[in-house]
């Protein structure tokens, strides 16, 4: 699952959704998010997180997040 959607205007109603079946808070999913997109994007270069790759890995990522989590 893309779930770049949680960097844009409607991330809230996602959020719900997976805090829902996570059972986790939506400000959970929201804050895990950001966390996974700043480990895989880096500090000194900047990853391009339109990249397929980049965005690839941050799904891989934040779904071992979310099923840690569960």
């Amino acid at each position: 699952m893309d779930y770049s959607a949680l960097l844009g205007p409607d991330r809230y109603d996602l959020a719900v959704a997976l805090a829902a079946q996570y059972h986790l808070d939506p400000s959970q999913v929201l804050f895990g998010y950001l966390q996974v997109v700043s480990q895989v994007s880096g500090t000194d270069q900047q990853a391009d997180l339109k990249d397929p790759h980049v965005v690839q890995q941050i799904n891989t990522n934040f779904e071992h997040f979310l099923k840690r989590r569960h």
